[in-house]
């Protein structure tokens, strides 16, 4: 589904991602771990080229993206940005529209198809009754729902998510989790970074760590969270390791 080579990219002289290789399988749940800084928010926004990588390549599909045109590329992945900030006045229903955009010609008009798409796409996300809602309304629990209900809307094979889940209380935090497996068993790919290494180790077939713009690990979630991986990357050491990982601070 999706194949990086050779990603680097940097800022001005900061350099952010160096040297980033791996591949992702379709139809799974794929985390993207490490600490603030680590670049986790750049490579996501490399993949949909929302910064346009400097070195390597992304391949959707086995097609390069770097020439892709824009609608081309914007039907096969959607990002969910983090913590969305919306202070614009339209309506659910209206931003979860934007969602067909890509696929309509110049100057065409939204057809019943395109309504209909949106209909699943609220439900599938529990956002049915949020829909005259205004976007401004909105807590931000509701606010990912709504995001995720416009990245489906997209039909996009690829979906993004930047921690979907981070300062969201408990019950809207595993109601988003639930969503992405619920979005892997019709067959989408999800690539997500992720806050809480618990809900990575649980949710997600793959994890890949990164530490200081480089992938430290690349694998199986199960084979991810050693002793030597937590307090390498993470500066902390694990205390507790049967269903539930229990952490203890190294900082100084």
């Amino acid at each position: 589904m999706l194949e990086i080579k050779h990603l680097s990219f940097a800022f001005s002289d900061q350099q952010i991602l160096r040297e980033i290789t791996a591949n992702y399988e379709a139809g799974r749940i794929h985390g993207l771990v490490g600490p603030n800084g680590s670049g986790k928010t750049t490579l996501l926004k490399n993949i949909c080229r929302i910064y346009y990588p400097q070195k390597g390549e992304v391949k959707l599909l086995g097609r390069d993206c770097k020439t892709m045109d824009r609608r081309s590329l914007s039907s096969l992945v959607s990002l969910v940005p983090q913590n969305p900030k919306v202070n614009f006045p339209i309506s659910v229903y209206e931003l979860v529209l934007m969602g067909r955009y890509p696929h309509l010609k110049r100057f065409q008009a939204l057809s019943k198809f395109d309504r209909e798409v949106v209909e699943i796409a609220l439900q599938a996300t529990n956002s049915v009754h949020l829909r005259e809602r205004s976007l401004t309304e909105l807590s931000g629990g509701e606010a990912q729902l709504v995001l995720i209900a416009r990245a489906l809307a997209t039909e996009a094979a690829l979906i993004l998510l930047d921690e979907p889940t981070a300062s969201l209380d408990i019950g809207n935090s595993l109601a988003i989790m639930e969503l992405l497996l619920g979005l892997k068993k019709q067959g989408k790919t999800i690539l997500t970074s992720v806050h809480d290494l618990n809900q990575a180790r649980r949710f997600c077939d793959t994890i890949t760590i990164l530490k200081d713009g480089e992938i430290y690990y690349y694998g199986p979630s199960e084979r991810a969270f050693t002793d030597v991986a937590l307090e390498e990357v993470f500066r902390v050491s694990l205390a507790k390791t049967d269903d539930f990982l229990e952490f203890q601070s190294l900082a100084v």
